[in-house]
């Protein structure tokens, strides 16, 4: 499972030099994935993701924090899935609507450290 590890900490290198960068482009790229993707296939997705991220902590020298990623994205599916859709919308236009571009730029820059570490993280 290490191509996932390697797969998954480029995609948040990508996506955290793209939230610095580009800002204002990035920002709409999400805001139409969120809005315009079901919501039942984005649960499915982190929540597969999760799972592959549990199974793939061994392949990692902290699995530790991998597990503790694979349970976050678990439970983000969940919620994704059974949260009512005015709390799930509320809380999507807090996130892409009321977010300063500093605190977008904030997330990009915590995605690329997060992105880097796991890379370096693989065995």
């Amino acid at each position: 499972m290490k191509w996932f590890l390697y797969a998954f900490s480029l995609l948040w290198i990508a996506v955290g030099s793209c939230a610095i960068l580009y800002t204002s482009a990035a920002r709409t790229v999400v805001a139409r994935i969120i809005r315009e993707v079901d919501r039942r296939i984005l649960s499915i997705a982190a929540f597969i993701a999760g799972i592959a991220f549990l199974f793939a902590a061994s392949s990692s020298s902290v699995p530790w924090i991998i597990r503790l990623f694979g349970l976050m994205s678990i439970l983000k599916g969940v919620y994704i899935l059974v949260a009512p859709k005015n709390l799930y919308d509320r809380i999507n236009d807090w996130y892409l609507d009321s977010f300063s571009d500093q605190a977008y730029r904030l997330w990009g820059i915590i995605a690329l450290i997060i992105g880097t570490a796991v890379l370096s993280w693989i065995l």
